[in-house]
């Protein structure tokens, strides 16, 4: 009887795990389905581009194997509503600026989908005139693109998650892929959303990852019934991590409400402007660490605007708000 007991239990144990610990849903969170996470129609802050000129710039990945700096690339500025402005590299293989500005118009709109503060954390986005896969450098927060996979990627309705995926890696992954905060949310969950995430824990789970919570917890029921029932179940852990980031107060929602706030710099190292767009600001400005800890409140006393003061403060993002305000902003501070 005892042996039987022993028996059961053994199995009940195996069959637990089995169920908790289910396999990836895909190889990869881009290409290797149909889900169309973000919409054409969605929510863009996009303006428009500024030629600036032509300059040498470091273009790594140039497909012809030339040299690492570009002379006379095609430099672009995209600007977005929120009075924010991202530099696009077009590399000088695309010889006219026409043919250039093609591939930085194509970009610009993808760009202003992504959640405000992930835009605003990538430095720039070089651009080749060929056929590779897009990558990122993550320490130098950029990403790059090839003209190429990006005609490819728009017919299959996947430049937007390709420039989500890369802007992940480009913005606050150097902050958080050893971050206990992050790991230690990864290791508590069963399993991995897809293989490439599972076979790059450090490097890929991160931006693989973001791209399904980022579309569960930004448009609720956009994701098919079972793949939300199954982020639900299996990476609940990552989900709460990154409810930080993509919630009602971060996603490019908040580009359509009024009386926004708006933060600069953005990035920081010690120093920062709040102000509005059309109103004076009222009560108290509440500085919150990504832990949800008040750090800092600044009374606003009707003004047009108000500084504060980050010095001696941990490196990171914080979230910043002011009573009367539907939208909060996400602030980088990094200390000099």
């Amino acid at each position: 009887m005892k042996i039987m007991n022993l028996v059961l239990i053994g199995l009940f144990i195996v069959t637990s795990q089995l169920v908790i610990g289910q396999d990836p849903l895909f190889p990869n969170s881009v290409v290797s389905n149909d889900i169309d996470y973000i919409l054409e129609s969605d929510p863009d802050s996009f303006v428009g581009l500024r030629f600036i000129g032509r300059q040498d710039r470091e273009t790594p990945g140039d497909p012809s194997g030339g040299s690492l700096f570009d002379t006379n690339t095609f430099i672009f500025e995209a600007l977005f509503s929120d009075g924010e402005t991202m530099e696009i590299w077009c590399h000088s293989s695309f010889i006219t600026e026409e043919a250039a500005r093609e591939f930085a118009e194509k970009l610009g709109p993808r760009m202003g989908k992504l959640p405000a503060f992930q835009r605003n954390m990538v430095n720039h986005v070089v651009i080749h005139n060929g056929d590779r896969t897009a990558f990122a450098e993550i320490e130098g927060q950029f990403f790059v693109l090839y003209s190429e996979n990006m005609n490819r990627r728009i017919s299959t309705n996947d430049l937007e998650e390709t420039v989500f995926h890369e802007s992940v890696h480009a913005s606050y992954q150097f902050m958080y892929e050893t971050d206990p905060i992050w790991t230690s949310a990864q290791a508590a969950d069963p399993t991995f959303v897809t293989v490439f995430g599972q076979e790059n824990p450090q490097l890929e789970d991160l931006a693989e990852s973001a791209l399904f919570a980022f579309t569960y917890l930004t448009y609720p029921g956009r994701l098919p019934s079972d793949i939300e029932s199954w982020l639900e179940e299996n990476i609940p852990n990552r989900l709460e991590f990154f409810g930080k980031f993509y919630s009602s107060t971060t996603s490019t929602l908040d580009l359509a409400q009024k009386s926004n706030l708006f933060i600069s710099p953005n990035p920081s190292n010690d120093l920062f402007v709040i102000q509005s767009e059309n109103t004076l600001l009222q009560g108290e400005a509440r500085v919150t660490d990504m832990h949800g800890r008040v750090v800092k409140v600044v009374n606003c006393d009707n003004a047009e605007s108000i500084t504060i003061d980050l010095s001696n403060f941990d490196n990171g993002l914080y979230i910043v708000s002011i009573n009367g305000f539907r939208n909060s902003r996400l602030l980088k501070y990094n200390a000099n």
